[in-house]
């Protein structure tokens, strides 16, 4: 079965958005060493994460070199991830496993379009070395699967300064013409979780709730990452 395991906002400068979220309040790290990174990953003590990452839009190009070697899934989106302008660009569920045969066959056998599996890897900060995997599904604007990370990457502890803990929801539209694909994938989800699902002119994270904010944040040192009002703000 599958969880949600993170939402993807695209950025134009990872240094900016860890700038501007830490003096929002928020404890942010970036994925590898800062000098080169082009991610930063803002955990909580449970649930989903955020990460953040800049993509230059010249790797558009490599959509076709890409759909050869992993598939037409794989080669759109790495196009769709690569798109200019900032704000929630993809929401990735997770298996338990670090291997995606399983899902991969699974997903696939119940009429799911996906790429091949492909293997990711990258070097935290403090220099170890993470791995993963992950699959791209069609049309591109579903969500897509990694597989669990080795070694686990979750911080034992984690504190945010202004008081948010965990996301209570990821709220997702699904367009019409979407809706067939989303409920085939949406099949091997496990029960409960934060994901919610409404109709939508376009299929794609709409907001994303925290618990534990109390103040709003705001909007223009965000990156174009859209998240609810705090319960006592609406």
């Amino acid at each position: 079965m599958l969880r949600c395991s993170h939402v993807l906002c695209k950025v134009d400068d990872v240094h900016a958005v860890v700038r501007d979220y830490r003096e929002l309040g928020f404890t942010l790290e970036y994925g590898s060493a800062p000098q080169r990174a082009h991610n930063a990953l803002l955990w909580f003590a449970e649930g989903p994460f955020i990460e953040f990452f800049q993509l230059p839009s010249a790797f558009r190009a490599l959509k076709w070199p890409m759909a050869a070697r992993y598939g037409l899934a794989a080669g759109e989106r790495l196009a769709r991830w690569a798109h200019p302008r900032e704000g929630w660009r993809d929401l990735a569920l997770e298996t338990e496993e670090p291997e995606l045969g399983r899902a991969h066959a699974a997903l696939a056998a119940s009429g799911v379009r996906v790429s091949r599996v492909m293997n990711g890897r990258r070097t935290r900060p403090d220099g170890a070395l993470v791995r993963y995997q992950f699959l791209a599904t069609r049309p591109a604007r579903l969500p897509f699967v990694v597989s669990a990370y080795r070694p686990p990457q979750r911080p034992a502890t984690v504190v945010h300064p202004n008081g948010a803990r965990h996301v209570t929801r990821v709220r997702l539209g699904v367009a019409q013409d979407d809706r067939t694909a989303f409920d085939t994938l949406a099949a091997h989800l496990g029960p409960g979780g934060p994901l919610t699902v409404e109709d939508a002119a376009t299929t794609g994270v709409v907001d994303v709730e925290l618990d534990g904010l109390s103040d709003l944040l705001d909007p223009a040192r965000l990156h174009g990452a859209v998240f609810a009002a705090p319960a006592g703000k609406r």
